[in-house]
C-alpha cells in the first residue's frame, strides 16, 4: 500500500503544480451528432469533478452563446486560425469539440448489434492547434447499453490521470516554457515563393510522383468528409522537412496526410540555377468512398419480375372489366 501511494503522488504532483496558481479554463462545446449534448454534459460533468486538479468549466450557456456569436456551425474541420478565433471567443485556454453516432450494424451471420461511436478533439486556443483526437467505440445488443458503455469510457478518459488531464498539462507546460524563454532549435529557414512573385529563373519543386493518402477506417465509420492542410518544408537536396498541420480533420487524416508527404519524391526548387529550401502549402481532400455496404445489390428474380409487373401497370394500366357479357366474351380486356 505504501508503494502504490508513492507511485500516485509521483504522477499526480506534476500536473497538480502545473495548475496550482492558474487553473486551465476548458470550455465543451455540445457534441455533433445523436445525442450529442447529453454526451457533452456527461463530460462536463467529468470536468467540474476535477476542479480540484486545476481545472476550470466554463459555464455550458456561456459555451453556447459565445459560439453562436462567434459564427460557429458545428464545423469539426477548422483551420488553426479559425480555431484560435474561436477559442479567443469563448474565453477558455482549451476547448473540446466531439461527434457522436448510434447506428445499428449487421455481424457475421446477419447478427444485428448496435455500436455507439464518438470522436473528441481538444484543442488549444493559443496556437489553434489539435492537441489530441481520441476515437471512441462501444457495442452491444442493446442500444442504451452501447450509449450508457460510451459515456463512461467518456468520463474515464478525463479522470484518469494519465489521459485527457496529462495531455492539457503538457501542453501548458510547454506554454510556460516559451513564455520564460526557454531554448529551443531554431527552424529551417525556408522561402515562400508565389506563383505571381517567381522570376524567369525560378522553379517551384518538380514532384516525380503524386500520391493519394489513405482514407480511414474511423472515418469511414463516422461517415466523415473533410479537408486537411499541411505547411511542408521542402529541402534543397529533395528530402520532405518539417511538415506542420494548419487544418485539421482528426479520425486519422492528419496522419495520413502527413505520412503520404513525407514519401513524396520531388526536384528541388531553384532560383539562378541554385537549389532552394522553400515552404509550400498541401492540401489533401477526403471523401468517403463507396463501400461494400453502400454499393447497390443486385436484385434477384423474384425482385426484378415485380419491378417488370409494375412498370407494365403503369405503361398498360389494367383496365374494368366489360359490362356487355357478350361483348366480354368476343374481347379480350387486355387488348
Amino acid at each position: 500500500m505504501i508503494i502504490a501511494h508513492i507511485l500516485c503522488a509521483i504522477i499526480i504532483l506534476p500536473a497538480a503544480a502545473i495548475f496550482a496558481q492558474n487553473p486551465a479554463r476548458v470550455a465543451v462545446i455540445d457534441f455533433a451528432g445523436d445525442e450529442g449534448a447529453r454526451y457533452s454534459a456527461s463530460l462536463r460533468h467529468a470536468i467540474s469533478e476535477s476542479a480540484a486538479r486545476g481545472f476550470e468549466l466554463i459555464d455550458p450557456d456561456l459555451t453556447a452563446a459565445a459560439a453562436k456569436g462567434a459564427g460557429y456551425a458545428g464545423s469539426l474541420n477548422l483551420g488553426r486560425d479559425e480555431a484560435r478565433a474561436l477559442g479567443q471567443s469563448l474565453g477558455c485556454d482549451f476547448y473540446i469539440l466531439g461527434k457522436v453516432l448510434l447506428t445499428r450494424r449487421v455481424g457475421q451471420g446477419e447478427q444485428h448489434y448496435y455500436e455507439a461511436l464518438a470522436g473528441i478533439f481538444i484543442v488549444e486556443s493559443r496556437t489553434g492547434k489539435l492537441l489530441d483526437f481520441s476515437f471512441l467505440s462501444e457495442k452491444s445488443q442493446n442500444e442504451s447499453e452501447a450509449s450508457d458503455n460510451l459515456r463512461r469510457s467518456m468520463r474515464q478518459k478525463w479522470r484518469k490521470l494519465d489521459d485527457y488531464p496529462m495531455i492539457i498539462a503538457a501542453a501548458v507546460k510547454k506554454q510556460n516554457a516559451e513564455v520564460e524563454g526557454v531554448s529551443k532549435p531554431l527552424p529551417v529557414v525556408a522561402l515562400v515563393i508565389r506563383d505571381d512573385e517567381m522570376g524567369v529563373t525560378d522553379t517551384q519543386p518538380n514532384f516525380y510522383n503524386r500520391l493519394k493518402p489513405g482514407y480511414t477506417e474511423q472515418a469511414d465509420l463516422a461517415g466523415i468528409t473533410a479537408t486537411v492542410d499541411l505547411e511542408a518544408v521542402f529541402l534543397e537536396d529533395g528530402r520532405v522537412g518539417d511538415v506542420e498541420v494548419i487544418r485539421w480533420a482528426g479520425f486519422g487524416l492528419d496522419e495520413s496526410a502527413v505520412s503520404t508527404v513525407r514519401l513524396l519524391k520531388f526536384k528541388p526548387a531553384e532560383r539562378d540555377g541554385k537549389r532552394l529550401t522553400i515552404r509550400g502549402l498541401v492540401r489533401y481532400n477526403f471523401r468517403r468512398p463507396l463501400t461494400q455496404a453502400a454499393k447497390p445489390k443486385a436484385a434477384d428474380p423474384e425482385e426484378i419480375e415485380k419491378l417488370r409487373r409494375s412498370i407494365r401497370n403503369v405503361i398498360d394500366p389494367p383496365r374494368k372489366p366489360w359490362k356487355n357479357p357478350e361483348l366480354k366474351q368476343d374481347r379480350n380486356p387486355d387488348d
